[in-house]
């Protein structure tokens, strides 16, 4: 029962590290692309279209390696772009806060670095649901 235990932990660990890989992947297009977009567009609508680009980017990576999807291709993009779009709102809302109504107002780039960590939570847990993850 113990080396069933270490396995399953062994697969969800290599997992997690997979997720990450592929999200560093997409995190760094995404941040790029905000920090090309802050001298033409507002922190907020930056975060917005820089995050879309690497929901797309990281819809593809995690499909191809990272989860075990039993959904089909097209249910899992539809429940993947739901719950990205319900983390890109989540992740607009955090933004918007720390450079209006925290001392972060004036570091709009560390505001992005501390939406990150918090969006990449929300995005695992929603990700196993839309790919229909088995261990």
């Amino acid at each position: 029962m113990k080396i069933k235990h270490n396995i399953l932990l062994l697969k969800n660990n290599l997992k997690l590290i997979r997720f990450f890989g592929t999200s560093l992947i997409a995190t760094t297009i995404d941040f790029c692309l905000y920090v090309l977009l802050l001298s033409s567009l507002s922190p907020t609508l930056a975060h917005i279209v820089s995050a879309t680009s690497g929901m797309v980017v990281n819809f593809i990576l995690q499909r191809r390696w990272v989860f075990n999807p039993t959904r089909s291709m097209g249910v899992s993009f539809l429940l993947s772009a739901l719950f990205s779009l319900g983390g890109v709102f989540l992740g607009a809302i955090l933004v918007y806060f720390f450079t209006q109504a925290t001392l972060l107002k004036d570091f709009e780039i560390i505001a992005k670095l501390i939406t990150i960590a918090i969006v990449f939570v929300y995005n695992y847990l929603t990700k196993k649901i839309a790919f229909g993850d088995r261990v």
